[in-house]
């Protein structure tokens, strides 16, 4: 049984769309919010100009068991995003895009 390679089919499509001069380059920036206080929250929120697309938290447990409450993008707050601890303290993060 003879087997073709379709790969130099698929690649000229691909590469063409990949040198687009029409494309608008992307930056990527990551925006730290303000350490909580124990058992508090923390928000991070985007520069003017870029939009959120995720987000994330550091954690310092106050003990066994201790959790994090909330992990998401702040509700009424676009381009934001927020986490608050149970007991510990968190540090929020906002990843942000700009385009170029």
């Amino acid at each position: 049984m003879r087997v073709r390679n379709a790969f130099p089919v698929l690649a000229l499509p691909l590469v063409l769309a990949c040198a687009s001069p029409a494309a608008a380059a992307e930056t990527t920036v990551v925006v730290t919010g303000v350490k909580s206080a124990p058992g508090g929250g923390s928000t991070a929120t985007c520069p003017a100009h870029s939009h959120l697309t995720g987000g994330g938290y550091t954690f310092a447990p106050a003990g066994p068991g201790d959790t994090v409450l909330v992990n998401a993008p702040a509700p009424g707050a676009p381009g934001t995003w927020s986490a608050r601890a149970d007991h510990g303290v968190v540090t929020a993060y906002a990843l942000c895009e700009t385009e170029d």
